[in-house]
């Protein structure tokens, strides 16, 4: 939150995420993501796009990726830069080739990633509550990071943020400003893939009463109950319970 490398950090940028930028400090500048949220970045890993660009590459993503990494090849298989990619980014895909996909690289050469780690953008993605958190259950035991975007660590907002947006489905960054997306809905009435809202947290709905989530107090993701009795229940969450909002 401070134009220093060793400051809180609020959140984590991907490769080829669109930004709006601000002042600048030294060897930072203030960025907005977006989503409005907003930070500063090391300016040596951004890059100034024109509006053309911008439209034909980043507006025009086509795919995400949906594996832990990918790695960026060249014509030759060679690795080049930024070396690998995270889950939850989303790029352009401009061929479909025997086992990769072709892309377009910022530097306007043409790079290569194999086809079983991305997932197509669907404009109307078919998403379920099971096929939410199916895809969530992918990375149970993936430790807590505060601020983290991927499964190299996640924070629980940043977590339920990067599953929705496997089925493009776009929920804003901080827990504050996710409680405000969707439908409100009882707490007798939640079903698979609602979002369970407690103190300063986070979580998914498998069942009205179990959850899995990202959180700090089990060491990362995990699957726990908010139904006294159970032996995965935890107390605190069943006290701070606060809503839960219905995102399909």
């Amino acid at each position: 939150m401070e134009p220093r490398y060793n400051c809180e950090r609020a959140s984590q940028l991907l490769f080829l995420e669109p930004l709006k930028t601000g002042k600048t400090s030294g060897d930072y500048i203030q960025v907005e993501q977006a989503d409005g949220y907003s930070g500063w970045a090391d300016i040596r890993f951004l890059k100034e796009l024109s509006e053309a660009e911008y439209e034909n590459q980043i507006k025009s993503a086509n795919a995400v990726i949906s594996t832990f990494d990918a790695r960026l090849i060249d014509n030759k298989n060679s690795t080049i830069l930024p070396h690998f990619l995270y889950y939850g980014t989303r790029l352009k895909v401009t061929a479909t080739l025997a086992g990769s996909y072709r892309l377009k690289h910022p530097s306007g050469k043409s790079v290569y990633i194999k086809r079983n780690q991305l997932r197509p953008i669907k404009k109307k993605a078919s998403v379920t509550g099971k096929k939410l958190v199916k895809e969530a259950s992918k990375w149970l035991g993936v430790a807590y990071l505060w601020g983290g975007m991927t499964p190299a660590g996640f924070d629980c907002s940043g977590f339920v943020k990067q599953i929705f947006g496997q089925f493009n489905i776009v929920l804003p960054r901080d827990t504050k400003d996710q409680i405000l997306a969707g439908d409100k809905v009882d707490r007798q009435s939640i079903k698979t893939g609602d979002l369970l809202f407690f103190k300063r947290h986070v979580g998914m709905a498998i069942t009205k009463d179990k959850l899995i989530h990202c959180s700090v107090g089990s060491a990362g993701v995990t699957i726990e109950s908010i139904e006294s009795g159970q032996p995965d229940y935890r107390q605190d969450l069943d006290r701070d319970f606060a809503e839960a909002r219905r995102i399909i």
